[in-house]
């Protein structure tokens, strides 16, 4: 093989995948790492001699064995490299996380600044809390909030490498239990190593302490990224009118993203583009071409340009920000230039495959990112599918319009080629003889047949190369963004001269002002028609919508095949004919149904299902009806957060926690989405909701109509859904199920609402059919509570969901005994504990949830069962085990 590498990071991987199921199963003690790690190098040793003594067979299956052994082990001993001092284990050794504690650390980011404070990341040495301290190692992610200062407090300026001390409330990041939902803490501890959140009261909470400087290299890297920071600042003022081109050119060049507002995030993301944002295989590989041309300009010998290429773009990978997208490719490029370094035989698979092998050593839990795995299963498509077929396809016509005129470099040259030179030849002597001009200067007539031709080639090029790339990543892209984007074939073979022309002008730029400041004027108007022209092709909102939609992931068969036939396909190219006409075939079919998923829902049938979803401090219910169809009762939304999500925009409820667990069920349509309180407040996520799924109906309280109300009705009219007001007392149907507002009252005519505080802008749902009624309470108070009771609505039901503080204050009042509930739950991190209602003992005791601790609760009701089970989520990164639902009661009743 010329890629066995490839193949023993394939078996690694696979080691890792079994070490993350294994976890919590099996204790990785000294003694159990140490057998194991004899056992693997055993296994590969004895794999080995049987290869040396021509025991093929043999050989590699107990050498391949032994790779899944090191990949387990690898896996199973990585949190063993942050010893007992870790922060992730502080409260083991006596810290109360509960309250604020000092911590003392290096800044390892630059302050990323928001509306309402600053957010950076401390690689923290020590904990002190009630004078005892402890050191400690790893990182803290610090929320430093503006409004708290004294009006005397200067702002700090803090910088990459300061030392502070701050009085910080420490927090596990949080992860909403629901189906879909992305494990963000497993992400921070295991990517990024963070461990804990804290929030910082103002910067009076926080100083700077003296502590050991940065080392040589630390400081200028850390100069050459400031100073390339503060030319594009220069080039493009932050508060001026171009403030975009630089935000934008900060995460191209730097993998600076925090100055990218949410709308050109979303731009790039909607054509396919959101990779240009990001310094990884791209950057790093268009890098590495630019320079080499330039070293091939200066007539460089192979070795000293290879050598070169790889000390630049190590040194680049130093630079920029985000290091582990940066790190994968140039270890990638890099094994490649050491083959050529060393005259080996250089096989672009096996480069990919010791990258992968380095890497995923280093740090084996990269193998559940998707960065990683995008990363790599577009190198896999360039390496195994889409240089093979260029190879054979338009490489050999594009080398064979260089030198036209020598008529000796056709020997060499495949029939086809040669028969192609030969006609550009006649055509170029037409030429010659039918213009005067050209007759007069031949070598321009070769020019004005070769050019456009050249022209062709690389458009077609370009175009074959793009359609590969975006047709196999097709999957992955929707397993993890849930997007598909047609557009995205033409607009990144359009992007690559693009971000050819941006780094060749913008390197050099960057670095000629930071030096010269005064010349900034001039390649900022040059970089601005360069950008102007990339942010046109970001322009998918002006197209048609099906360039870019988004949908729920295939069923596990459909992932396979697709998988599966690519891989065929990419071994059977210049072997097999036949077999990688069939392979292709087969990959069409798998990506049709990827792309048009026309798999019906997961959804019950003859039943009432209620699943509560565990959102924090929102609420939202998702109801399946028994014919099937769905209702979504409130979005999680809680207004618009100053944080912002992993991939740079703000975080949006709808778009995080509620489209992720509706794309688990397979749903890609609403029948209803009604909002029972506060529309304003839901705007953004119920914007996102109509962006991702096709909605019926809207729902809308019209009691308390805000101007954010009003624009949020518009978006939706706008979106194409139908949208119902409705008031107190009204009656809707759905799925024949009837859906009642008790509260607030009816208004009869001529009638104003009472405004004594009775909480008239959250409204009561009672929704009823043949199997239950489920009453959600929303927002109701105590008073509002008794008004309701007293007016004689028909309030009893299986089901109650009810805001924390209403349920703590419900001992003063008759409401729980009037509804008189089997289950009750309450959305919001507020809610602590059980009211003393549910602990009287002449009350019948219902079931009692929370749902940010019990996570989401799924109810199914029929005539005389009621089954319920929660949705618990592990902390653990990895393959998932240990999450999924629990059943927490018999199906035959509850209680």
């Amino acid at each position: 093989m010329r890629s066995p590498l490839l193949l023993l990071a394939a078996f690694f991987a696979l080691g890792i995948w079994a070490g993350a199921y294994a976890q919590g199963r099996v204790v990785a003690s000294p003694t159990t790492a140490g057998l194991a790690l004899a056992l693997t190098a055993v296994m590969c040793l004895a794999g080995l001699v049987a290869l040396r003594l021509g025991k093929i067979w043999a050989g590699t299956i107990i050498v391949l064995a032994g790779f899944i052994a090191a990949g387990a082990v690898a896996e199973m001993l990585f949190p063993v490299r942050f010893g007992p001092q870790a922060i992730s284990r502080i409260e083991e050794r006596g810290v109360n996380a509960s309250r604020p504690v000092l911590v003392e650390g290096r800044l390892a980011t630059a302050p990323v600044r928001e509306p309402y404070g600053k957010e950076v990341d401390l690689d923290a040495s020590a904990l002190e809390q009630d004078g005892e301290k402890w050191p400690v190692n790893g990182r803290v992610r610090l929320w430093v909030k503006s409004g708290f200062a004294s009006s005397d407090a200067a702002p700090l300026d803090l910088e990459v490498g300061d030392w502070v001390r701050a009085s910080a409330e420490l927090r596990r990041p949080r992860v909403y239990q629901n189906p879909g939902a992305f494990d963000y803490r497993g992400w921070l501890e295991s990517i990024q190593d963070i461990s804990w959140l804290g929030n910082v009261r103002g910067e009076r909470k926080l100083e700077k302490i003296p502590g050991p400087d940065l080392g040589w290299l630390d400081r200028t890297i850390l100069r050459m990224r400031r100073g390339g920071l503060a030319a594009i600042d220069r080039m493009f003022p932050p508060w001026g009118a171009e403030a975009r081109d630089g935000a934008v050119l900060k995460a191209v060049l730097f993998g600076d993203r925090s100055s990218l507002d949410s709308e050109t995030v979303e731009n790039f993301r909607k054509s396919g583009l959101y990779h240009l944002l990001v310094v990884a295989g791209l950057h790093v590989g268009l890098l590495a071409m630019l320079a080499t041309l330039l070293f091939r300009i200066l007539r460089l010998g192979e070795t000293w340009r290879s050598s070169l290429v790889l000390a630049l773009i190590a040194a680049y990978a130093l630079v920029v920000e985000q290091r582990a997208p940066t790190l994968r490719a140039t270890v990638m490029i890099a094994a490649y230039l050491v083959g050529k370094i060393l005259y080996r035989e250089r096989s672009l698979l096996n480069a990919v495959g010791l990258a992968a092998l380095v890497l995923l050593f280093v740090r084996p839990a990269w193998l559940f990112e998707a960065g990683f795995d995008l990363s790599f299963a577009a190198a896999l498509l360039i390496a195994g599918l889409a240089v093979p077929i260029l190879s054979k396809t338009t490489e050999p016509y594009r080398l064979g319009l260089y030198r036209l005129k020598e008529i000796n470099r056709d020997m060499g040259l495949p029939p086809k080629v040669t028969q192609f030179r030969l006609d550009l030849r006649s055509l170029a002597a037409f030429i010659e003889k039918r213009f005067a001009f050209f007759g007069r200067h031949p070598q321009r007539a070769s020019t004005a047949v070769v050019a456009p031709v050249r022209m062709a080639v690389w458009v077609a090029e370009m175009l074959l190369f793009s359609t590969i790339l975006q047709c196999g990543l097709m999957l992955p892209m929707v397993l993890v963004f849930h997007r598909i984007t047609f557009a995205g074939v033409a607009l990144n073979a359009l992007s690559v001269p693009l971000m050819v022309l941006v780094l060749a002008v913008a390197l050099p730029s960057v670095a000629l002002v930071a030096i010269l400041p005064s010349l900034a004027p001039g390649p900022a108007a040059v970089l601005g028609i360069i950008l102007r022209a990339l942010f046109a092709l970001t322009g998918l909102p002006s197209l048609p919508p099906w360039l870019s939609y988004r949908l729920p992931g295939p069923p596990l068969w459909v992932a396979l095949g697709f998988a599966l036939s690519l891989v065929v396909a990419a071994w059977a190219w210049a072997r097999h004919t036949k077999l990688f006409a069939a392979a292709s075939a087969s990959f069409v079919v798998f990506l049709a149904l990827v792309c048009l998923h026309p798999f019906a829902p997961k959804l019950p049938g003859g039943v009432m299902e209620v699943t509560a979803l565990d959102c924090g401090e929102g609420e939202a219910v998702f109801m399946v009806f028994p014919d099937r169809a769905t209702a979504l009762i409130n979005t999680c939304g809680v207004g618009e957060r100053s944080v912002r999500g992993i991939s740079g925009s703000r975080w949006n409820a709808g778009e995080e926690i509620v489209s992720p667990f509706l794309w688990s069920r397979g749903i890609e349509r609403l029948d209803v989405l009604a909002l029972t309180h506060s529309p304003g407040e839901q705007r953004a996520s119920a914007e996102a909701l109509a962006r991702n799924f096709k909605i019926g109906e809207v729902w809308l309280d019209t009691t308390g109509r805000s101007p954010a109300a009003y624009a949020l009705l518009d978006d939706i009219k706008h979106a194409g859904a139908r949208v119902r007001e409705f008031e107190g007392g009204e009656r809707m149907a759905l799925g024949g199920a009837s859906f009642h507002v008790l509260w607030p009252p009816a208004r009869r005519e001529n009638e104003t609402l009472p405004s004594d505080g009775e909480n008239l802008d959250s409204l009561v749902l009672q929704i009823s059919d043949q199997e239950a009624n489920i009453l959600l309470a929303g927002h109701l108070d105590a008073k509002a509570a008794r008004a309701l009771v007293a007016s004689g609505e028909p309030v009893a039901s299986r089901l109650l969901q009810i805001y924390p503080r209403a349920l703590a204050e419900s001992s003063e009042d008759d409401f729980l005994h009037a509804v008189s509930p089997q289950v009750i739950w309450t959305s919001g991190v507020r809610s602590r504990g059980r009211p003393e209602a549910l602990r009287a003992p002449e009350f019948r005791r219902p079931r009692f949830f929370r749902t940010d601790v019990d996570g989401a609760i799924q109810m199914t009701v029929n005539a005389d069962r009621l089954a319920l089970r929660v949705y618990r989520t592990s902390t653990g990164w990895g393959t998932g085990a240990g999450t999924g639902w629990l059943l927490t009661s018999p199906a035959s009743s509850v209680p």
